[in-house]
């Protein structure tokens, strides 16, 4: 599962390709975040285009499908 590290994803990307739960996955990433294995940036800036929450959106969905 290390190629979940090679581009930022969400925890609903990172909860399909675990195949387990979204809260689940939140807990998983905040304990990581609590060790400092992991960094957590902001989904999209406030002035996000319309592309931008697109692609997300695209992100999030293909995640979802993977599994």
């Amino acid at each position: 599962m290390t190629q979940l590290c090679f581009q930022p994803r969400s925890v609903a990307e990172i909860a399909a390709h675990l195949s387990v739960p979204l809260g689940v996955a939140r807990v998983l990433v905040a304990d990581l975040l609590n060790h400092g294995l992991v960094v957590v940036e902001a989904t999209l800036a406030d002035d996000a285009g319309a592309d931008e929450r697109r692609e997300l959106i695209e992100r999030v969905l293909s995640g979802l499908r993977a599994k």
